[in-house]
């Protein structure tokens, strides 16, 4: 007698699971997490804006005085190195939580080379979403908030699976198909936290000791900003959305997500 194959049904998506996920991964694996955050996220940008700042306050005056091709230069420098830097985030942050999802903990460099490993595809949906997504804001904001509905899972898909950038643009459409309203709640409380985080930072004095900066210098209070506000963001959401990929996965496809710690084999 024929036995029936079993049917996986669709479950719900949670946005608990999401959050529980991430905070399990950067409590399972501080040491590795944080310091990724820190590393690759906190300490460029601190680079970062020291470079731009040194182009304000009395450095400004170098603009009027055929400076402003050294300045296009720098922002120029900036830019490409956030980019690089945050796509090697995303690509290791990515491989951590997979390892987490499976009960295992990714060391620093097995992480750091699962980032540089799929960086050049990262880049190009880095790209692709920020032009799509800026385009749709221009449109009356609704369609920019579409786009990052649909493609929010498009870079850890990508490391995951490695199918190429369409292929995970179009993965990522397909995942977030039936939960973008729940991924839209996502994206609210997950700003809620940034901004309880950086309002935090302003009480603890890290805002209000910026006076140095009017006059154009970097202090320690700037430095220090820089690389928390950036640490936490890295953390947050480079935690937060390989496991909304996973959430997704699973609501879909259930035990076909079994192991996908394999893929980093």
């Amino acid at each position: 007698m024929a036995t029936a194959a079993p049917v996986f049904e669709e479950r719900r998506m949670s946005i608990g699971r999401v959050f529980q996920r991430a905070f399990a991964t950067i409590a399972h694996n501080p040491l590795v997490v944080v310091g990724l955050a820190l590393v690759l996220g906190g300490l460029p940008s601190a680079l970062v804006s020291y470079l731009t700042r040194s182009f304000t306050g009395p450095n400004a005056a170098a603009l009027a005085n055929g400076g402003q091709t050294r300045f296009w230069s720098v922002m120029l420098f900036s830019w490409v190195i956030a980019v690089i830097i945050g796509a090697i985030v995303q690509g290791a942050l990515t491989r951590a939580t997979v390892a987490e999802n499976e009960g295992r903990r990714a060391s620093f460099v097995d992480c750091l080379a699962a980032g540089v490993r799929v960086l050049l595809p990262l880049i190009a949906i880095g790209l692709i979403f920020g032009f799509a997504m800026g385009f749709g804001f221009v449109l009356l904001i609704i369609p920019g908030i579409f786009v990052m509905i649909i493609w929010s899972v498009a870079a850890p898909a990508e490391v995951v699976e490695r199918d190429g950038v369409m292929m995970a643009l179009s993965r990522s459409t397909e995942l977030t198909k039936g939960f973008r309203w729940k991924i839209l709640g996502l994206f609210l409380v997950l700003l809620v936290i940034y901004l309880f985080v950086f309002t935090l930072l302003g009480l603890v004095g890290l805002s209000s000791l910026r006076t140095g900066a009017a006059a154009g210098e970097f202090g320690l209070a700037n430095l220090i900003a820089s690389v928390v506000s950036a640490m936490v963001m890295n953390l947050l959401w480079g935690t937060i959305q390989p496991s909304l990929y996973i959430e997704l996965r699973q609501a879909k496809e259930g035990s076909s997500l079994e192991s996908l710690e394999t893929v980093f084999a």
